[in-house]
């Protein structure tokens, strides 16, 4: 298969699946990793793919474009292993916030049964996922609602959040970089969240590997603001590589 052929296949895989790892691109197309690597760059340059540890993600549909149910299909198993993982950093009796991510999404169906908790979130999903939990008291931030990611944002879910003390805040991005932290592409998500972390008593970015490496437009989280990153296991050599030592507990969920 000539070179152009291949890229235009990997261009139409990322197109469906958002996400491609440079180990199942060599089996797949039976050349070396090196090989696929060269293909992956060339395209990067070209501005049509994100190059990630380990792979790349579609460039054409910025993650803040993507609806609610296009982004839950992304790494499920990934964000659903995180999210098992980080049950175990919640305690009863506590306010945790999450965000409007698929990843918090994900964490809000882990939770165990029977641990009292006040779940606050400005996600549809999130309540949605939890509106039939008895157990747990569940707060809805208002605001304007937008449709495409089934969130509320604004001035109003801002003022309330000012009113409630937050033990926990629960987070993803759309990248998570070694040195700058966490950002997202959608100003207002990043200013949103920036003061959510500011109201927080204790911060989790929820981070799976598809995103290390990757930078949008808007960073809200410095490395120094969180607590803890969850991430998952493909993500360890990329761990060993460029998080020595950070000034976060860097949990990899097995």
């Amino acid at each position: 298969m000539l070179a152009a052929e291949r890229q235009r296949q990997i261009l139409d895989r990322l197109r469906r699946e958002g996400t491609v790892r440079t180990t199942e691109l060599a089996k797949d197309y039976s050349v070396t990793e090196e090989t696929i690597r060269r293909d992956l760059d060339y395209l990067a340059r070209r501005g049509q793919i994100h190059r990630t540890h380990g792979g790349a993600m579609d460039a054409s549909a910025p993650l803040d474009e993507l609806s609610q149910s296009e982004r839950e299909a992304r790494n499920l198993e990934e964000k659903i292993s995180i999210a098992r993982e980080t049950t175990q950093l919640i305690l009863p009796g506590e306010t945790v916030l999450l965000d409007a991510s698929t990843s918090a999404l994900e964490l809000a169906g882990q939770i165990p049964g029977n641990l009292p908790l006040r779940v606050v979130t400005y996600s549809v999903a999130v309540v949605e996922r939890l509106a039939g939990r008895d157990d747990l008291e569940l707060v809805q931030l208002g605001g304007t609602y937008d449709p495409r990611g089934r969130r509320f944002s604004g001035l109003l879910t801002e003022a309330v959040l000012r009113l409630l003390k937050i033990d926990r805040f629960f987070f993803s991005g759309a990248g998570l970089d070694s040195a700058q932290g966490v950002s997202e592409p959608n100003p207002e998500q990043a200013r949103l969240k920036r003061m959510m972390i500011e109201q927080s008593t204790w911060n989790c970015a929820l981070i799976d590997h598809s995103k290390l490496g990757v930078k949008a437009d808007h960073f809200f989280a410095l490395p120094q603001d969180l607590d803890v990153v969850v991430t998952d296991r493909e993500s360890q050599a990329y761990a060993k590589s460029h998080l020595q030592n950070p000034p976060y507990e860097l949990r990899i969920a097995r």
